[in-house]
Parts: C-alpha cells; structure tokens; sequence
C-alpha cells in the first residue's frame, strides 16, 4: 500500500471522523488499564495480583469472545458500540467515585476489572466489524493499518501520558480524564453511516451462527494457523507487557514514571512498525505474512533479554522491540484475514482472533506473575522465551 492509497482511505468522511473519535477512546482505554495495573502494584506490592487484574481485564474476551462476535454480526454495530462506548464511561466514573470516596480495596478493585473487562469484550469484535465496513470492500487492506496506527499511537501517548498524571496528580485525577477520553468517539458514531453487510448471519438461529463461525475457521489453514501462532506468541511474547509494574517499580525503583515509560516505549515501537505497514501492503496470500512469522521469533528472544538487562535505556530498548514485532504479528496477521472474510463472516471469525490475542495475554499476564513471584522476573522470562520459542518451531513445522 502507497502513502497515496493511505490518504485515499482518509478521505472518506465516515472513516476519517470515526478515526478521530477512536483516538480518544483508545487512549482512555490505556488510561484504564494503566490506572488499574498500578493500583494493583500500589495496594499489594505482589506481582501475582498484577497479573490477575491483567488477566481479569481480559479474561471476559477468553470466556465470551466467540458467542459476542456472533452477536456483533446479527445486531447493528453502530447502534451497540454506542450502548458499549456508554458503558465504559459508566465505569470508569464509577471507579473514580469509589476510589475518591477512599472505598477501593483489593476486592473492589477485582470487580471493577471484571467490569470493565465484560464491557470490552463485547467492544472488541464491534470494533473488527465496523471499522472495515466504513470504507470500500477493496480498501479493507489499506484502512487495518490505518486503524493500527490510530491504535498504537494512542498506546505510545496514554501510558505516557497516565504515568505523568499519576505521579503529578494521582490516580483520582487519571481515571476522571479517562472518564472524559471515551465521549467524543460517542460524538463520532452518531454520525458515521457503515456500509451495508450481508443478512445472512441474520437469519440464522444463535448455535448455527457460531458453528459457522468456527467452521470457517476450521477449513481455512491460513485463518487457522494464524490463530494458532497468535496464542504462542500472546501468551509467552505479550504478556511480558501486563506485568510491567513489576519491572518498573519491583526491577528498577521508577514508581509511575518508569511504568509509563516502559509502556510508552512498547507503544512508541509499536507506532513505527504500523507506520511502515502502512507503506508495505498486506494483500491476498496462501500462507501467512513471513514477516509476521519472522517477528514472533524476536518477540520471544526480546522476552527472555528483558530478563537479563539491568540497564534502564536496554529495558527500554527491549519493550519497543516487543512493541513492534508485536505489532508486526498482530496487525499483519490481522490484515491477512480482513482480506480473506466476507462482511457477514467477519464479526465471528475475527472475535475468534481477537479471544486468542486477548485471552492468550491474560494466561501469560497471570503465569508470568505467579512465576516471577515463585522464581523471580530473570527465570520466569527466560523460561517463558525458551518455552514458546519450542512451542512455536513446533506449530510452523505442523
């Protein structure tokens, strides 16, 4: 894809707004989830609990992902992001109150997550559905980038921009801007138009629906062993990145800056990589992107050298590595099976892939806690890098 192909997607007007207003969210998304990961560390001082949070963020994704993407495919997406959009305002105001009424505990806190955690689970396979549908069918490839670019750059500018609020103002005053990040993209939907879609999805009852689903999944090799490879790489690769608090407060003392910092720094990598996909298209293929493939193996390798550093500037060299080569996984993968699905087929088949991303981090986010708390960061990093570097060789070889 040319940077021209790239403008050609901007232009038009449905796209262009709901990517303004995505930019918002996204960064009250990372907002949340920083708030959240450093309240953990904060309240416990356990990186265990670090990682159950994490791994309750998402767990909702793991456990409802694929009956949602049946659900975002037979309902009008628009119309339900709004409704979803709604909600995580809802939420996030809540936790701001309780947390400024001094009642936030432990157990609260797990339920807020599991809370927000739901309300996500149900915003990630509307998110792959409506996006796509606000550009042209044969523009599909070039607007994923797009939308990866608005993505990682919220995710370099709100770790940024969380752990400067934290440590300047606190949590209370972090949690009401991210209240306040999730109401233009309210603005944006109650303008946009998206693309007609298929009715077939519709007609079918519940059960029929999800068994077509993963029956799509089942006989195309590519979307397959694309889901396959992003469960390997989730797990043992991006999961490292939901323990964060206890590499910059427990491994080198820098409080919420240092959290920020590293968080920004994966995003910052993360922000060059889908630049350059932009530029380099992801077209039709009979087997997965091999840069994609190439970028799981330095994923694992920058797992178990982040183990090993004790210099700050290496840390945090390695997070905008695994910053990058997650992206190029993620997205490349990603884009690879946008080309190859119908619009009533997308919700489902992309839920599916987004449970496997999402659900697969929060298994590494809570292993790699419980283990860095048993035998400590170094081991648990090198043992996660070794482990799915073997996993890995062994699913490209079957």
């Amino acid at each position: 894809m040319s940077s021209g192909m790239a403008q050609t997607v901007l232009h038009h007007r449905d796209f262009r707004i709901y990517t303004i207003g995505n930019f918002f969210a996204l960064n009250g998304v990372w907002l949340q989830r920083i708030s959240l990961a450093w309240l953990a560390w904060e309240m416990t001082g356990l990186a265990s609990f670090v990682g159950l949070v994490s791994f309750l963020l998402m767990a909702p994704s793991l456990l409802l992902g694929p009956l949602l993407g049946v659900v975002a495919d037979r309902t009008d997406a628009r119309r339900a992001t709004i409704w979803v959009q709604a909600a995580l305002a809802a939420v996030s105001a809540a936790l701001f109150l309780v947390q400024r009424s001094e009642l936030l505990t432990p157990g609260v806190l797990v339920a807020f997550t599991t809370l927000f955690g739901l309300v996500m689970a149900m915003h990630h396979p509307l998110r792959m559905t409506l996006a796509p549908r606000l550009v042209p069918v044969d523009q599909i490839g070039a607007a994923v980038p797009i939308i990866s670019i608005n993505f990682n750059l919220s995710r370099f500018l709100g770790p940024f921009i969380a752990g400067a609020l934290i440590a300047r103002y606190g949590v209370s005053v972090t949690m009401l801007v991210t209240t306040v990040s999730f109401l233009p993209l309210l603005w944006a939907l109650a303008l946009i138009h998206p693309r007609e879609k298929a009715r077939q999805a519709r007609r079918e009852n519940f059960v029929d629906a999800f068994k077509g689903g993963l029956a799509e999944v089942g006989k195309d090799r590519l979307i397959f062993m694309g889901i396959a490879l992003t469960t390997i790489t989730s797990v043992f690769g991006r999961g490292v990145q939901e323990i964060l608090p206890v590499i910059a407060d427990g491994s080198f003392a820098r409080g919420a800056d240092g959290l920020g910092q590293l968080t920004a720094a994966a995003g910052f990598g993360a922000l060059i990589a889908s630049v350059w996909l932009a530029t380099h298209p992801i077209r039709a293929l009979d087997g997965l992107p091999r840069l994609s493939v190439v970028a799981g193996y330095i994923s694992l390798a920058l797992t178990g050298a982040l183990g090993l550093v004790g210099s700050w500037p290496v840390a945090l060299l390695c997070l905008a590595g695994l910053g990058a080569s997650g992206t190029l996984i993620g997205v490349g993968i990603q884009s690879a099976l946008q080309i190859r699905l119908t619009d009533d087929m997308r919700g489902r088949v992309m839920s599916l892939w987004t449970t496997t991303a999402l659900g697969a981090t929060a298994l590494g986010a809570l292993l790699l806690g419980a283990l860095a708390d048993a035998v400590g960061l170094t081991s648990a990093l090198i043992a996660a890098a070794l482990i799915g570097t073997a996993c890995f060789i062994v699913a490209l070889r079957r």
